[in-house]
């Protein structure tokens, strides 16, 4: 995404406030270290995208609450935990 936008690993430092050092690491082609989420969160902030922008493979299809067989989802008023 930084190539996309034409944009430095050195202006993503100083534009989300990570250290180079760290964002070289959090970066690295080849043996990148994890991120936190508060790291994420800075650097989608710096580039003015979401978070899920930046994490590849990550499916946006929305979660359903697991149902009954009855229909109801749990948590939903109404929905009584049968005893087994």
């Amino acid at each position: 995404m930084l190539a996309q936008k034409r944009l430095t690993q050195e202006w993503l430092s100083v534009a989300s406030g990570i250290p180079m050092r760290t964002l070289a690491r959090r970066l690295h082609v080849r043996h990148p270290s994890p991120m936190s989420v508060e790291e994420l969160a800075e650097i989608a902030a710096a580039l003015d995208v979401r978070m899920v922008d930046l994490l590849p493979g990550l499916d946006e299809s929305p979660v359903y609450p697991r149902t009954t067989r009855t229909g109801m989802a749990a948590g939903q008023p109404g929905f009584r935990a049968s005893a087994k």
